[in-house]
């Protein structure tokens, strides 16, 4: 049986991991909708749909609006910059 001071330094370092866990900036994620995507990439309504039928980009829907995460589009782009490890 554990004694009342390890109970509360388990308490204790349990909170300590809750606030590191809450002090970590919460990083919101935009979503781009179709018009964005197309006018950013100057790619046509035919092509965006074929890339979400074929799953080569993510995406979720919002009643009857398709929505894109950025990141996604952000993280492709930087893999294929040329000398990317200078950002």
């Amino acid at each position: 049986m554990k004694s009342k001071k390890e109970i509360l330094k388990t308490r204790v370092s349990e909170l300590e991991e809750t606030v590191k866990k809450l002090q970590q900036p919460q990083v919101k994620e935009r979503y781009l909708d179709a018009f964005e995507v197309k006018s950013r990439f100057n790619i046509s309504d035919s092509t965006l749909w074929r890339y979400r039928k074929e799953k080569k980009i993510p995406y979720t829907t919002f009643g009857n609006k398709f929505l894109y995460p950025e990141s996604f589009f952000s993280k492709s782009l930087k893999e294929k910059m040329v000398n990317s490890h200078l950002l």
